[in-house]
């Protein structure tokens, strides 16, 4: 509303790796805890407990905010030895969700968790999947997402009916749901990403949850999370053809060759 844009950074990247965030993208604000190191930091960059910050945030923001401001900027590796800043605006994401086709029906009974890290693009999916909806959003500890059986243990607690995940992270989930003697998961959609599908490691899972819809999505931080779209049937599971589909409403994908 404010009409800023954040700039997600995990405490854990190596010291460079954050200076040189900081440096190169020119922030000048940093919300942390106390338990963030910010002694060393430039003198140009204002450090705000976010404690403090919730305190002050009294009043309801009128909202300042364009279509074509930033809404976030994510550091991926870069292929030139430095992380490169993508810079998203509001509209690419609002887009992502709202279309004229839009494949999903996510609404206000739809509970997600944020798996990701805030710094992975994925995360974007899962915050504003769930809240531009209505819906509701559990934010995982790291030490859950590690720990597929607590996780497992979470999405049955708390009826979670959307699980984003990246296909090697479900196969792992799977072992440990598939040991249940009951089905006991109130899914209503998987949505992998992030590296390649195997779809012959997904057969076990459907004949125990044959209504859930397992989707494959692709995509880089550049165009907003997803690009392509695939609903992976029977059929794809028996020949285990790893497809990821065709582009999602208003991107377009180029076939450059066999």
């Amino acid at each position: 509303k404010a009409g800023g844009a954040y700039l997600p950074i995990d405490v854990d990247y190596p010291r460079e790796r954050i200076d040189y965030i900081f440096e190169n993208s020119g922030v000048r604000l940093l919300l942390t805890d106390d338990k963030y190191p910010t002694a060393s930091l430039s003198d140009a960059l204002t450090v705000m407990p976010i404690e403090a910050a919730l305190q002050q945030a009294t009043d309801r923001l009128e909202s300042t905010c364009q279509p074509s401001d930033l809404c976030y900027i994510i550091y991926t590796s870069g292929t030139t030895g430095n992380p490169k800043g993508v810079m998203v605006e509001h509209r690419n994401v609002v887009r992502l969700f709202f279309n004229d086709a839009f494949q999903f029906d996510f609404g206000p009974s739809d509970t997600w968790t944020m798996f990701h890290s805030h710094c992975f693009d994925f995360s974007v999916w899962e915050m504003y999947g769930a809240l531009l909806f209505g819906g509701r959003l559990i934010v995982i500890p790291k030490i859950v997402a590690k720990d597929a059986t607590a996780y497992l243990q979470l999405l049955e607690q708390e009826g979670v009916t959307v699980l984003n995940q990246t296909p090697s992270a479900f196969y792992q989930l799977t072992r440990e749901e598939l040991l249940e003697t009951v089905p006991d998961l109130s899914l209503r959609y998987v949505v992998f990403g992030g590296e390649a599908l195997s779809p012959a490691k997904l057969k076990n899972w459907k004949a125990t949850y044959p209504e859930v819809r397992l989707i494959n999505m692709y995509g880089i931080t550049e165009t907003t999370v997803h690009v392509t779209f695939k609903e992976i049937e029977e059929k794809d599971i028996e020949q285990n053809i790893s497809n990821i589909g065709t582009p999602i409403p208003t991107l377009l994908a180029y076939i450059l060759d066999e």
